[in-house]
């Protein structure tokens, strides 16, 4: 009698035991999901009034921490800066002539414009103006287009070759944070995100790319690749950074590199900074702004994607801003 008594209570305690724990479980399973659905922008024609207002109030503007070296190291864009001033002439002569990725970067886009309205672009590091011209020449009168560059010199030459056309000579990571949320379809880098010289200064700027993209929104961008052609042309830079970052333990500073570049005018030697990504950099950064990879790959001189660094010219990245439905 006592044995059945005991079973009875020890059953009755396992019963009671995995209530509790489902319901502690499915509680701590709603509280969680409750967190994320806050936390999370979405977007969708079916929600109601309600839920578009508490999505817009959630995408608050990206501010950059209040510290003075946040912005990096000022003298490096300034260099940056001198030389494109410098060598602006030269540079919009010289880059006329469209460049090997012509063809992955319109079979990317192009989906884009295959809707009825214009398409909002915003360009960062545009230089003289190279990809305006390929819009214009593949898709006149179906963008509003903003440029920004640090070089006031290259805008210059940019806005003869394209009047029609919005240009802020500025630096892009204090910028970005005066447009609105959801202002572009697409933002666009073509070897020029590679020039900002701190990590923290690419996170703040992937973040907000989030931010000011609309739903189904693309972000393209290219930089240098640390290809056998370029470890061959400047292989005591590389040496240079591959000994610093040990020294300092500090595997990714390998990849920034200080690249001279003399004025052929004035004989005026410039350092140059690039960041040389990897595409598993490129994949963390997109996963850590809320964007979804699309395409996240080398391209080769002849314009061909391939998955060897060594043969590449640049990295080819592409990602977007894929609405949450709940």
């Amino acid at each position: 009698m006592l044995y059945k008594m005991s079973t009875c209570v020890k059953h009755s305690f396992r019963i009671l035991a995995i209530y509790y724990r489902k319901n502690i479980l499915k509680s701590d399973f709603l509280m969680s999901c409750e967190r994320m659905k806050k936390k999370s922008e979405f977007s969708s024609k079916k929600v109601s009034e309600l839920k578009i207002k508490n999505k817009k109030k959630s995408e608050k503007v990206i501010q950059p921490k209040k510290n003075n070296d946040f912005f990096g190291n000022q003298e490096i864009k300034q260099d940056l800066q001198s030389f494109y001033n410098s060598e602006a002439k030269k540079y919009a002569e010289t880059r006329k002539k469209f460049w090997p990725e012509e063809k992955a970067i319109l079979d990317a886009i192009s989906p884009l414009f295959e809707g009825w309205k214009k398409i909002r672009v915003l360009e960062f590091g545009c230089g003289s103006g190279r990809f305006a011209t390929l819009l214009n020449q593949n898709f006149s009168g179906q963008f509003d287009y903003v440029w920004i560059d640090l070089s006031d010199e290259l805008l210059s030459y940019a806005s003869i070759a394209n009047p029609n056309l919005t240009f802020f000579q500025w630096d892009i990571t204090k910028l970005v944070k005066n447009f609105e949320q959801e202002s572009f379809d697409l933002i666009v880098w073509t070897s020029s995100f590679q020039h900002i010289p701190t990590a923290k200064e690419r996170s703040f700027l992937m973040k907000n790319f989030y931010r000011l993209l609309d739903y189904d929104g693309m972000l393209l961008m290219t930089n240098w690749s640390l290809s056998d052609w370029f470890v061959k042309k400047n292989w005591k830079i590389v040496m240079k950074a591959r000994l610093k970052s040990r020294l300092k333990l500090k595997s990714n500073q390998a990849r920034d590199l200080m690249v001279p570049r003399t004025d052929n005018t004035t004989g005026k030697t410039y350092e140059r900074f690039y960041h040389f990504f990897s595409l598993k950099e490129l994949e963390s950064l997109a996963i850590f702004s809320g964007l979804t990879t699309k395409i996240n790959t080398f391209i080769d001189w002849n314009g061909e994607f391939t998955n060897s660094e060594k043969i590449s010219r640049s990295s080819f990245f592409v990602a977007t801003k894929t609405p949450i439905i709940w």
